[in-house]
C-alpha cells in the first residue's frame, strides 16, 4: 500500500539534505598570495592580473603591470615565497615577506589581499624603497602623471620599425663620431636626455671611439640581431640591445628610446667593437 508524504516533511528532508553539506571553502589568503605570484613567475601574467582585486586593475594597465613585474624580476621563472609576516584584519590580510625567483633574486613584497567575489585577491603589492623603511606600490599608475602613463603603456614600435630605428641612431652616431662633431646627433636626441646632457659631454664619453675612427657604417646593409627581446619597462623606457655582424669586428649596441609625440627619441646609447 502506497504512502504519500506530506508536503512539509519533504521540504524539511530537502533542508536537512542541504544542511548537511560541506560549506564551499574559500583559499586561505596564503595559498591565494603563493598561486597569484607563482603566475608572474611563469609569465602568466593575463592569468596573474585578471586574478586581482577590481581596485588593482583599477590602478594599473595590464601592460603596466607585465612591465613592472619584469623591472622587479618577478617573472624569471617558478618560484617560491617565505612570509614572515601576518597581519590579518577582518576583511583583508597584509603578508610581508621574500620573493625568490628562479634565478636566486630576493625581493621583498607587502602583498594586501582582500575578500572579493568569493576569493582572496590582490589588493595591493609593495616594495621598500632604498630610502628609509618607506614602501612604494610599483603597480600604481595614480599620481604618476599622463607623461609616464601615455609612455610606460606606450605600444611596443614594429620589428620593423624597430630594425629602421635602431639603424638610423647608429648611424647618426657614427657620422658625429666621424667628424667629432655631436651637435646634429644632439639635436636630435630625447629632450628629457638633452636636460642632462651637453655636447661637451658627449664629445668627452665616446673620444676613444672617435679618436681611433672607427667606422660602422658597414650596417646599413645590414639586419640587427637582438641578443635580448626590445621591451618597454614600467617607466615607459623602450630598451633595445643586440649586435650587427660586422667585419672584421662586431658591432654590439644597448639602445634607450622615451616616446616625445609623436616619435620615439634616443634616450641612451652604449656602442662596442668586439672581436667575432
Amino acid at each position: 500500500m502506497r504512502k504519500d508524504f506530506p508536503l512539509v516533511w519533504i521540504i524539511a528532508f530537502s533542508l536537512l539534505l542541504a544542511a548537511c553539506k560541506a560549506p564551499q571553502q574559500m583559499p586561505d589568503p596564503h595559498s591565494a598570495a603563493n598561486d597569484f605570484l607563482q603566475k608572474i613567475g611563469e609569465s602568466r601574467f593575463q592569468e596573474a592580473y585578471e586574478s586581482t582585486a577590481f581596485a588593482f586593475q583599477a590602478q594599473t594597465t595590464f601592460r603596466n603591470f607585465q612591465a613592472t613585474a619584469k623591472d622587479l624580476g618577478l617573472s624569471s621563472g617558478t618560484v617560491f615565497c617565505t612570509w614572515l609576516k601576518d597581519e590579518r584584519q577582518e576583511r583583508d590580510v597584509r603578508l610581508s615577506g621574500e620573493f625568490i625567483s628562479a634565478s636566486g633574486k630576493t625581493v621583498p613584497v607587502n602583498l594586501t589581499l582582500i575578500q572579493e567575489r568569493n576569493a582572496w585577491r590582490v589588493f595591493a603589492l609593495r616594495t621598500p624603497t632604498q630610502i628609509g623603511n618607506k614602501e612604494e606600490d610599483r603597480f600604481s599608475l595614480l599620481g604618476k602623471g599622463d607623461g609616464f602613463n601615455s609612455s610606460a603603456n606606450h605600444e611596443l614600435p614594429s620589428p620593423e620599425a624597430l630594425q629602421n630605428l635602431t639603424k638610423s641612431s647608429l648611424l647618426l652616431f657614427n657620422e658625429a663620431a666621424q667628424k667629432g662633431d655631436f651637435n646634429e646627433f644632439y639635436s636630435k636626441v630625447a629632450l628629457a636626455w638633452q636636460n642632462n646632457l651637453t655636447v661637451k659631454q658627449l664629445k668627452a664619453a665616446f673620444a676613444p671611439f672617435t679618436d681611433s675612427k672607427v667606422d660602422i657604417s658597414e650596417i646599413k646593409q645590414l639586419n640587427p640581431v637582438w641578443d635580448t627581446p626590445p621591451e618597454i619597462n614600467s617607466e615607459g623606457i623602450l630598451n633595445v640591445a643586440g649586435h650587427y655582424a660586422t667585419k672584421p669586428y662586431r658591432t654590439f649596441f644597448a639602445l634607450q628610446y622615451i616616446f616625445e609625440f609623436p616619435y620615439w627619441k634616443l634616450y641612451g646609447i652604449q656602442v662596442q667593437i668586439k672581436a667575432e
